[in-house]
């Protein structure tokens, strides 16, 4: 099989130079003209055999199914068409007053008036959400829509969406089906690879259920970073080298040491659209391929497999300010309460009535949850793309994602279909009295001996009150003595336990969080296209 793969793209009437080989990887760019418009292409390979039926696909391997990751680009005489798939799992944002189109939004970004609505929902989530971003005229593809580009304007038409056909939520399957059908896709892609299959295995079920379906255990090249303050103790760690073992395929860890150096990396390519975080992924690829040299290697993703395995996984949803369960947050976002401007909340508000029939049913909530989250978790798929490595998975294919929701609700509790499953194949590693350490640490410990470029208070006090800000700055400038031995308990686990039940928490990785969030919109403020 050929290595060819879009990344991105820019629609646009401006002739520009434009820079997307971010860790000179040696990537692609291809220019097209169509109309009074310019089409620039990026990617892995030759780009301009990523074309079928006439359309430029960013699906790998390539294909037009929009019921799996992908965009379509469709060239027609004066206008230019965008689909994205059912899920939106490749994030594409728009400019309607100065007719831009891209997957980084940095390339939309022209007038810096501020969207009340959208910078409070991304203070909230800690990325853009609702189609709609900090700034005015930026905005994003609804899953599942068309955007049609036209000489004068952007229209945005909305599909049909599939997860409201009956038969989404019908016929009842069981693991076998669900193993079943994730073993042919696997194996139809694995089949005209001919070489490495890197597999990021983290030893949870996602992960460990790829290394089982790779039928030729040979391809794999498996690589995990530890989360705890020893690296090398991490569950993550020790399970992924249980997985090798059992296997018998080759594996690594990669020590993490200091991703925060990579933040204008990260914000070069997710700009404004989300907070930095993705910073690890960057140093984890390129510590990677430091050490390797690959010949036509591809990734094998577990990206979001957890979401639609298990039952009840996001919190209910009984009225609009619950949709915050839907951002699964885990702490990267920033108070409301610390917020110095006006905003009103009806596009949160109509979002809610929208939809709020949809979100009672547990199962269309995991989509609409993943669908939120995308806009930020698509940096698992891309990451590895922007280095060069096109990425594949089967848990953003349409099908599998429904036969997997439809398993019995009883087997998706706490994914016992999955325990039961690993248990039949000697897979289950929970049973092996493997010793590990469970914390996670790995923000906090890096973080305490990074350098971090302070908060632009004057700049950011218009938005976010300055107390706050200052605040921030000293936390993640100097580690107190205080905060460190605090924190130290914390981590501790039957003492830290009784610490937060009486209020205490680890304020340095709360200021990082909020930090990541601020440094964004700074960033974006200051940005210069």
């Amino acid at each position: 099989m050929k290595m060819n793969k879009i990344i991105g793209f820019l629609i646009t009437k401006n002739d520009v130079d434009i820079e997307i080989d971010f860790f000179n990887r040696g990537l692609s760019l291809l220019k097209k003209r169509c109309g009074p418009y310019n089409l620039y292409i990026w990617g892995i390979g030759n780009i301009e055999q990523c074309v079928i039926k006439g359309k430029y696909s960013l699906s790998f391997p390539l294909h037009d199914n929009l019921l799996d990751r992908n965009v379509l680009i469709t060239l027609q005489d004066n206008k230019i068409i965008v689909e994205n798939d059912w899920l939106g799992s490749i994030p594409v944002f728009y400019n309607p007053q100065e007719l831009i189109v891209s997957t980084n939004c940095l390339f939309c970004l022209k007038d810096k008036t501020m969207h009340p609505e959208g910078l409070a929902n991304f203070c909230e989530f800690g990325y853009s959400v609702f189609e709609q971003t900090m700034f005015k005229d930026v905005k994003f593809m609804r899953y599942y829509s068309k955007l049609i580009i036209e000489s004068d304007n952007i229209k945005i038409e909305y599909k049909e969406d599939p997860i409201y056909d009956k038969e989404f939520l019908g016929k009842e399957t069981t693991t076998k089906d669900v193993v079943g059908m994730m073993k042919t896709y696997i194996s139809n892609i694995e089949s005209n690879l001919d070489g490495a299959i890197i597999l990021p295995t983290s030893g949870g079920y996602d992960s460990r259920m790829l290394n089982y379906l790779v039928e030729n255990k040979s391809k794999i090249r498996s690589f995990t970073y530890g989360i705890s303050k020893d690296q090398s103790q991490s569950c993550e760690v020790i399970y992924a080298k249980k997985i090798s073992e059992i296997f018998k395929t080759k594996w690594e860890q990669i020590e993490l040491k200091e991703y925060h150096k990579y933040i204008d990396k990260w914000f070069s390519i997710y700009g404004f659209s989300t907070h930095l975080h993705g910073m690890y992924h960057i140093e984890f690829y390129n510590r990677i391929l430091e050490r390797y040299s690959f010949v036509n290697p591809t990734l094998l993703s577990g990206i979001i497999g957890d979401a639609w395995a298990e039952l009840g996984k996001f919190g209910k949803i009984d009225k609009k300010d619950d949709l915050i369960n839907l951002g699964y947050t885990h702490g990267m976002n920033l108070d409301l309460n610390f917020l110095m401007f006006y905003y009103d909340d009806s596009t949160k508000r109509e979002y809610f009535n929208k939809n709020k029939t949809y979100l009672k049913n547990d199962k269309l909530k995991s989509v609409y949850a993943m669908r939120t989250k995308l806009i930020l978790i698509s940096y698992l798929a891309q990451i590895p793309e922007y280095f060069g490595i096109p990425v594949w998975t089967p848990f953003l294919n349409f099908d599998i994602v429904k036969a997997t929701l439809n398993l019995p609700d009883e087997q998706r509790k706490s994914r016992a279909w999955e325990r039961d499953f690993f248990r039949s194949v000697g897979l289950n590693l929970e049973d092996m009295n493997l010793k590990c350490v469970k914390s996670n640490r790995l923000d906090y410990e890096i973080a305490k001996n990074a350098k971090f470029e302070p908060i632009d208070v004057e700049l950011l006090s218009t938005y976010i009150k300055k107390e706050r800000l200052i605040e921030i700055n000293k936390y993640l400038e100097n580690l107190s003595i205080y905060e460190y031995l605090k924190n130290e308990l914390l981590y501790i686990p039957k003492i830290g336990g009784i610490l937060r039940r009486l209020g205490f928490k680890n304020e340095f990785l709360k200021a990082l969080y909020e930090y990541y969030v601020i440094k964004a919109i700074e960033k974006g403020l200051k940005y210069e296209s």
